[in-house]
């Protein structure tokens, strides 16, 4: 069809009023578009789309369903395009949010910023989402949209992002099971998470940290430096004073792993977690999450990269768990005994990052 015959037809659907006669002049232009989208211009293109949204929503939702459904190969007219995208009916929406190469960036970041999580979700799963869009997406959408996103391997997700990303897995299992089984993640970022995930996945993060050589892991420990913080806090009032006693003991060399249990008998805590910090390398954050959580297999982790004896933590397992400590003894030295020491010296390494900055900051 010559372009003048083209440019009739669209005129023609503009100017009809009636809706079930530019139902039928709407299909004969789709059709239309699809035979000769190989000769118009972008000037007819940009036409072609105004007047098929325009017609469209004046038209019932089956229509504009049937219309996206002839466009889910992504090749409708960007006008078009982003009138579907940004339609209500998620129907009608959601095979362009996934499949149009029409949309730029910048409209797809308006519908993530504009639209409910329905919409967000679908755009998650693009093969083009960079990073400006999956930065727009996490600050949007909710725990589900995310860990679409993270499940997108083809995803761009840049430092930034998946720091606000592990923060919101740190009490998230939807977020944290996605997270360590991604392809693509900085192994800092994944390392950030060990102290929050359960056995299970702790141990498949350790399974990739033995995968790296020990160039890889240097380099993710720079790059995780640059970006390191301290938790936020309240100190304990002794926290000073506790410290300056744990240091002079330690010039004195009389800071040594067996008086633990006894400032835990002694019920003194600060000093119990400021020493357990000191011999580890963890800040006194870190060993207070663990003793509060009663995290046993972080703290058999870290007492076995520490060289701990295995004596020593069944010991402090037993006196964290109380009278139903006595009973799990051998389980505990068991679960000792799991813990590869070199994987167990990785995973520390990434933990004590934090304790560092703690230091300089100090």
């Amino acid at each position: 069809m010559a372009v003048g015959e083209r440019y009739s037809k669209l005129l023609e659907l503009a100017r009809e009023n009636s809706s079930e006669k530019r139902r039928e002049l709407l299909n004969d232009v789709t059709d239309l578009f699809f035979q000769s989208q190989s000769d118009h211009s972008g000037v007819e293109s940009n036409m072609f789309g105004e007047l098929m949204a325009k017609v469209a929503y004046e038209l019932d939702v089956e229509v504009r369903k049937d219309l996206t459904a002839r466009f889910s190969d992504g090749s409708a007219p960007r006008r078009l395009a982003i009138a579907l995208a940004n339609d209500a009916e998620i129907s009608v929406a959601a095979p362009i949010l996934r499949n149009s190469v029409s949309l730029t960036q910048a409209d797809l970041i308006a519908v993530v910023e504009n639209h409910g999580n329905a919409h967000r979700m679908w755009v998650t799963k693009r093969t083009d989402v960079t990073e400006a869009l999956s930065a727009a997406l996490v600050t949007h959408g909710d725990d589900k949209v995310v860990a679409s996103l993270i499940k997108n391997e083809t995803a761009q997700v840049s430092d930034d992002t998946f720091d606000q990303i592990v923060d919101r897995a740190a009490s998230n299992f939807e977020l944290q099971e996605p997270l360590v089984t991604r392809k693509v993640i900085p192994p800092e970022h994944l390392n950030k998470l060990f102290l929050s995930v359960n056995a299970s996945l702790r141990a498949k993060i350790l399974e990739r940290n033995s995968q790296l050589s020990e160039a890889e892991l240097n380099a993710a420990m720079e790059r995780a430096k640059m970006r390191v913080s301290m938790m936020n806090g309240a100190l304990p009032d002794d926290f000073e004073a506790v410290s300056e006693t744990v240091r002079l003991a330690k010039n004195m060399r009389a800071l040594v792993p067996s008086i633990m249990p006894t400032l835990w008998r002694e019920k003194k805590t600060t000093q119990f977690l400021v020493t357990f910090g000191e011999l580890t390398g963890l800040d006194y954050y870190q060993s207070a999450h663990l003793f509060d959580q009663k995290d046993l297999d972080a703290i058999a982790m870290v007492c076995r990269a520490s060289g701990f004896d295995r004596a020593l933590y069944v010991t402090l397992a037993v006196l964290l768990l109380g009278e139903q400590g006595m009973s799990q003894a051998r389980v505990l030295g068991e679960m000792y005994n799991d813990v590869p020491v070199e994987a167990a010296q990785r995973a520390l390494r990434f933990m004590k990052l934090r304790a560092g900055a703690l230091a300089q900051a100090a």
